[in-house]
């Protein structure tokens, strides 16, 4: 979405007409519109919440100017390194004293935008207060272009901020509905040139927008784009061809690699694209049981595998951890992806980027470095996703398992691997020649973890061109010992678990650009193979025989946390 000032967003519909409106037209008690989003400028440099969280879930913004605003608010601060110079230059915020949030956002209307400041719901003073140094501004503004030979408006930002030039656009080909060659031979009728650099040579070749694309170096039903390329409209997009998916996204279910036929299952399944990737592998044949306590999140996970016509997942609203291993209903499971909830810390958000840097700009720099990293609220974190790591071990059929994260924290991944390891002696790493053995990153040889185990995990950052990613896999060594796990469910239905939960202010992350917005009826009926989304009680269960019954391990309260929603996932 981009900003066209007056309260019009390229891609939506106009959100405010134009037309001459004074101050007295607001309701009582409303803000003028730039005193409003300048409001939000200041929550965001205390950090008070996401953009999106400040705009369109902010119930003190009128509906029809919630996009608006967003949009102002985004544009406003991928402009503020040039929109500073030129007010510093200027002096403005000295001689009307209009403050400089104020002035940032008035300048990108007046200097930015087609159709200049805003009237509708602003302040009348606050515009003619503005417009007295409309020429200066726009001098300096020239002159600046000047300098840095600016061609258009996208020139004057600093290259980290622009557009789409973080990361590299992944598309993964859904061989339930297309194959590698069809989907290439598609984007060459289209013109695209199909390159093959290097590794050292992607971000030379593959440059923002260009039109060219090649396949992965290292997953075979992966192509990549250039960043900022848009493919949501695409044909083979709306067909569910291609899978618009993270890179690292798609390396767990090429780590835990189902084979066809078998039964595996995503432990905490939403929004769904590493589901429907583990059933493009399976060829839809033999069955994915996809578990997720909310049930919206579920839903849209319904809806995002019916489009990519996956045939084979039963959907089910449950906390896995609470689920029975040794219940004949899972006898054989024999692969299982986990991707728990974690702290997001590896996403590229490139809202968070843009608030970031108008921090930086605004504040001193003591003032601007993020807070440090809550201790304990990644040990929380650690604590619970080596649960669900070690539950899913008790699962006594199966051989092999995917461990994920979006987090660079050693204690969210090498950690819980080394503490999974010595908790038990049923698995051990795979070795990585079964692990991406092309991709060069590895993991860490800290926290527990030898030189040898390091290799055996992958690890990805940013600067790869990819979203921060962790991803190990385990293989089961020898057969499941029955009576160690009836005694471990008996220990753990006694046990308070609560401790194991991360912190419940799990902030949402900013929704994935990649996913479908959420379906939120709770009504729908599951379309192709997969089952409508249903609430596990224990009435609904089959009849165990009488050496299969083990305690129950639910504990009252326990909920499996709200996972965010990251980019990694879209």
């Amino acid at each position: 979405m981009s900003y066209n000032g007056r309260g019009k967003t390229h891609g939506g519909k106009p959100e405010r007409s134009g037309g001459q409106v004074s101050r007295t037209g607001l309701k009582e008690g409303e803000l003028p519109f730039y005193k409003q989003a300048a409001n939000i400028l200041a929550r965001l440099e205390r950090r008070e919440g996401s953009i999106k969280n400040l705009t369109i879930g902010n119930d003190d913004i009128k509906d029809e100017d919630k996009r608006t605003i967003y949009a102002l608010i985004c544009q406003t601060l991928k402009f503020a390194p040039v929109l500073t110079r030129v007010l510093d230059a200027n002096k403005v915020m000295k001689k009307e004293k209009l403050g400089r949030r104020a002035e940032l956002l008035m300048a990108n209307d007046m200097l930015l935008s087609s159709q200049g400041l805003r009237r509708k719901d602003a302040d009348p003073k606050m515009n003619k207060a503005m417009s007295r140094h409309e020429s200066s501004l726009k001098r300096e503004l020239n002159r600046i272009r000047q300098e840095v030979r600016a061609r258009n408006d996208e020139d004057l930002v600093p290259l980290h901020l622009r557009d789409g030039a973080s990361t590299f656009r992944y598309v993964r080909v859904n061989n339930l509905v297309s194959n590698m060659d069809k989907v290439l031979e598609h984007f060459y009728k289209e013109g695209y040139e199909i390159v093959t650099p290097s590794r050292d040579e992607l971000h030379d070749v593959l440059q923002v927008r260009a039109r060219k694309l090649m396949r992965d170096l290292d997953l075979d039903d992966v192509l990549v784009f250039p960043p900022g390329t848009d493919l949501h409209a695409h044909r083979l997009f709306v067909t569910g061809a291609i899978i618009l998916q993270d890179k690292a996204s798609c390396m767990p279910a090429h780590v835990v690699q189902p084979t066809r036929g078998s039964t595996a299952l995503d432990a905490c399944a939403a929004p769904g694209n590493k589901t429907s990737h583990m059933v493009s592998m399976m060829g839809n044949e033999g069955k994915v049981f996809a578990f997720d306590m909310d049930r919206f999140r579920l839903n849209t996970l319904v809806k995002l595998t019916d489009k990519a016509q996956c045939k084979i997942i039963e959907a089910k609203c449950a906390n896995f951890l609470e689920l029975d291993p040794l219940d004949p209903e899972y006898a054989s499971v024999e692969f299982a992806l986990l991707d728990p909830s974690c702290s997001g810390s590896g996403i590229v958000n490139r809202m968070d980027v843009l608030v970031d840097s108008y921090i930086a700009l605004s504040q001193d720099a003591d003032q601007v470095a993020k807070p440090e990293t809550d201790k304990a609220r990644l040990a929380s974190l650690a604590e619970f996703q080596t649960s669900i790591v070690l539950h899913a071990m008790r699962f006594p059929n199966i051989k092999r398992i995917s461990y994920s994260t979006c987090s660079v924290h050693e204690e969210e991944n090498e950690a819980v691997v080394a503490r999974v390891l010595a908790a038990q002696s049923e698995f051990a790493l795979a070795p990585r020649d079964q692990v991406i053995p092309s991709w060069p990153r590895r993991g860490l040889e800290s926290s527990g973890l030898t030189e040898e185990q390091a290799a055996c995990v992958v690890r990805t950052l940013p600067e790869d061109g990819t979203n921060g990613f962790f991803v190990a896999g385990f293989v089961r060594q020898t057969p499941a010992d029955l009576n160690r796990i009836r005694e471990e469910l008996k220990a753990l239905a006694s046990t308070d678990k609560s401790a194991m939960l991360p912190p419940k202010d799990d902030a949402e992350a900013e929704a994935a650009p990649d996913m479908d917005a959420p379906y939120r009826g709770n009504k729908r009926k599951a379309a192709g193979g997969a089952k409508p989304v249903k609430k596990e009680k224990k009435h609904d269960k089959k009849p165990k025989p009488a050496s299969a019954v083990v305690p129950s391990t639910k504990s009252k309260g326990k909920k499996q946390p709200k996972r965010k929603e990251s980019v990694a996932d879209a």
